[in-house]
């Protein structure tokens, strides 16, 4: 019987350490848990700050990027309408495209990006004061380029003027300048035995066509050796003439023709009287004969007179 006591003594020694070591175990499971339980609420806690500070973060690149577009933009129209500054424009707005590039991936921090975007933006603002100064004095300078204009087409004008007040009061010079004949008159001469003449206007008799006149005084024209010429058209429109070559024409009115004569004078600027004959090579026809003189190549003066 004691010793029965004693194994149930034993046993419950035995059973009072096992229940000890299982409350034990279960205060660490329990602690363990517990652990395990705040270091998930930890772990939340920092993928939660993680994710808004990435949102933050590529809020703030999106940001960075939309302003690094907006420049290039500023700068593409900059570069447009400024042909001095287009080399420099381009070289800021190549490193505009080069930043964009990177602010679309993520290897370049938030920091980078703004300190790079803050220097282009002072480059930029450095521009656009360069280009304002630009036009204004491009502006300047249209508005004086217009005045020159205006004032250089008024000088033209005056100038224009000028010279076709010039232009006619040389052709009134040279107009004033030709000679001029009076009491001009033709006729046909009957030639006789002793050699002297009788106006007659008839055909047959006619030996020769004595053409008259005076040339007046003239102080304008330039005194000198001067040739003579007169033309005898028949009835018919031909022009009398020893030979139909070219040693026989002279040029008038801007053309070139035949003379019946022609007679050189010694032109002192004083009133002088001609007589120029054509003697008869061939039988005279009817009709109605145009004279016609002339001198440094305009007409002096015209008639007519008829044979029957």
């Amino acid at each position: 019987m004691e010793k029965e006591n004693k194994i149930n003594s034993s046993l419950e020694k035995k059973g009072s350490k096992t229940n000890k070591l299982l409350i034990v175990v279960t205060i660490l499971l329990f602690s363990f848990c517990g652990y395990l339980i705040w270091q998930n609420l930890e772990l939340q806690k920092l993928l939660e700050t993680g994710e808004i500070a990435y949102n933050e973060v590529s809020t703030e690149r999106d940001q960075v990027r939309g302003e690094l577009e907006e420049m290039l933009a500023q700068y593409e129209e900059m570069e447009a309408n400024n042909e001095e500054l287009s080399e420099e424009l381009t070289a800021e707005k190549e490193k505009i495209e080069e930043l964009i590039k990177k602010a679309k991936g993520r290897n370049w921090t938030i920091y980078q990006l703004k300190k790079e975007t803050e220097t282009l933006r002072t480059i930029m603002k450095g521009y656009v004061v360069q280009i304002d100064s630009l036009n204004q004095i491009n502006g300047r300078l249209k508005s004086e380029n217009a005045v020159v204009k205006t004032e250089l087409s008024s000088e033209k004008n005056k100038t224009k003027d000028l010279i076709e007040k010039n232009e006619d009061l040389s052709d009134l010079v040279t107009v004033a300048s030709y000679l001029k004949t009076a009491a001009l008159k033709s006729y046909g001469v009957k030639i006789k035995t002793n050699n002297t003449g009788k106006e007659t206007d008839r055909a047959k008799r006619v030996g020769k066509i004595r053409t008259e006149f005076a040339i007046l005084k003239n102080n304008i024209t330039i005194p000198g050796k001067k040739w003579i010429y007169v033309r005898i058209l028949t009835p018919d429109g031909k022009v009398l003439s020893e030979k139909t070559d070219d040693s026989n024409k002279f040029d008038f009115n801007g053309v070139r023709g035949l003379y019946s004569s022609k007679k050189q004078i010694d032109y002192k600027n004083n009133k002088q009287r001609l007589t120029i004959d054509w003697k008869k090579t061939e039988d005279f026809p009817i009709g109605e004969y145009n004279i016609e003189v002339y001198a440094d190549g305009v007409d002096i003066g015209k008639t007519k007179f008829s044979l029957k």
